[in-house]
């Protein structure tokens, strides 16, 4: 004589952070005595570790996410730095040898004008391309993570009687 199993059981989500609004998220088995012969103080530490789960999840998806746009914001940053060197340099006219190498050709003024206006020049065609790379990059906000703790706060709005 052979016992029927019943239906099959879903596969054991080993993804800790997968959000509870997640449709695509598998479903755990339930090998937990049914909640109405729990005591309040069992369902409220269950509830407790849930929530600490979930919570952790959703810090952990937020973390990964910031340091993914940190890494990319990256080459930006070192542009806008190279402008500001560039820009330092423009405003004061350090560049020395450019200017006098404009003197053989200019009058000292007007040579350390044009001097000024190349390294200016530099400076605002790196800020321009920096920029560029920023708005490449978006808004410095975990919105994955965002979009995840709405689905939360929507599965369990939903879940709630009453």
């Amino acid at each position: 004589m052979t016992t029927d199993p019943g239906p099959p059981r879903p596969p054991a989500n080993p993804d800790a952070t997968t959000s509870i609004g997640n449709a695509a998220a598998t479903v755990p088995p339930t090998d937990r005595p049914d909640p109405s012969d729990s005591s309040t103080g069992e369902l409220l530490r269950t509830l407790t570790e849930n929530i600490q789960d979930l919570v952790r999840g959703e810090v952990a998806g937020a973390r990964q996410e910031m340091t993914d746009k940190a890494l990319a914001a990256r080459p930006a940053a070192a542009m806008l730095g190279g402008a500001a060197v560039l820009g330092a340099l423009a405003a004061g006219t350090s560049a020395v040898v450019l200017v006098r190498v404009l003197d053989r050709f200019l009058p000292p003024v007007a040579s350390a004008a044009v001097a000024t206006a190349l390294l200016g020049g530099g400076a605002a065609a790196l800020a321009r391309a920096g920029i560029e790379e920023l708005r490449l990059v978006g808004p410095p906000v975990p919105e994955r993570t965002i979009e995840s703790v709405k689905a939360d706060v929507a599965a369990v709005t939903e879940a709630t009687p009453g």
